[in-house]
């Protein structure tokens, strides 16, 4: 079996592998964007004047601004220059981003050693992206010798103060046994407290356990449910699992091969392999008729539609 993590960040979906049973394991970069609200939030104008004065807030700020092109245009370069000055004054949340920028060679020459120290920095202060950072750092061998029962201690830092993502990667550890003693028990805690923040990943595997029987008593109906609740929020293995099974007619699911068409569609589009050999095989088979087809596909665009608003 093979655990695939890479660091949070800034919202880009990297490498998710699957496990055996179908549980996964995958979060990534984190760097998250202000929490400011029209009202509040300073103009550039003002932000380049307080960051030309040396104020770290209106740095990062500023590096947010050039880092998704709002009010300026998007310069990712810029953005990595306002987060160094920021992360320089010690801004923690400023560290982790422009560890992040390492970590991908976004904006910077990509560096594992300056993603590995600005992260180093924002942990000491105790930002707990950067801790789950340096989890993924650990797992993964960026930087440092791969160690998973030290990606698995700074897991746990960052999952207890609440991130959703280390909470997931605690249960993912959990239920492999990868860093710890394997201990179901525990692993459905943090996935549960990962799927209590709504985080489609750990929803999904919730789902598996209880559709397998791993670890608790075997749900069919409980486990059909959380997988239909990941793949309503958009998680593209979810979305091909529920096309499998109406393909198949599982889990108390009727035979329904526009629904499974439907959902492959949904799953294709976020990656999911399964999603795209289903596909390939109804439609080389000339499985649905042109009408069903389009039935298909608007019952796709329904659901994606939902899952956006």
């Amino acid at each position: 079996m093979r655990r695939s993590k890479t660091l949070a960040g800034y919202g880009l979906a990297l490498a998710v592998f699957t496990l055996a049973g179908l549980s996964l394991a995958a979060p990534v970069l984190a760097q998250d964007a202000p929490q400011s609200t029209p009202q509040d939030t300073p103009s550039i104008a003002d932000l380049q004047k307080s960051a030309d004065a040396g104020d770290a807030t209106s740095q990062r700020l500023l590096g947010d601004a050039y880092f998704d092109g709002t009010g300026v245009d998007q310069d990712r370069a810029q953005a990595a220059q306002w987060y160094l000055k920021a992360a320089q004054a010690g801004d923690a949340d400023a560290q982790t981003d422009l560890g992040a920028m390492y970590n991908q060679g976004d904006g910077v020459g990509k560096d594992d050693a300056a993603s590995l120290m600005w992260n180093e920095k924002a942990a000491a202060q105790g930002q707990p992206r950067a801790e789950y950072n340096l989890g993924i750092a650990y797992d993964n061998g960026w930087g440092v010798t791969q160690d998973t029962a030290q990606a698995f201690t700074w897991y746990q830092k960052s999952a207890d103060q609440g991130y959703a993502e280390a909470e997931f990667n605690l249960g993912n550890m959990y239920e492999t046994g990868e860093g710890v003693t394997q201990d179901y028990a525990q692993a459905m805690t943090w996935y549960q407290k990962a799927a209590d923040q709504t985080y489609p990943p750990a929803i999904y595997n919730l789902g598996n356990m209880y559709l397998t029987g791993e670890g608790v008593a075997a749900d069919s109906a409980k486990g059909l449910a959380l997988v239909e609740q990941a793949a309503n929020a958009g998680f593209p293995f979810a979305q091909g699992r529920l096309a499998g099974f109406y393909y198949d007619g599982e889990n108390g699911l009727p035979v329904d091969k526009v629904k499974a068409y439907g959902w492959a569609l949904l799953g294709s589009d976020g990656g999911d392999e399964y999603s795209n050999d289903l596909l390939d095989q109804m439609d080389s088979g000339h499985e649905l008729t042109d009408d069903q087809t389009k039935q298909a596909s608007d019952f796709a665009d329904s659901v994606a539609g939902s899952s956006q608003q």
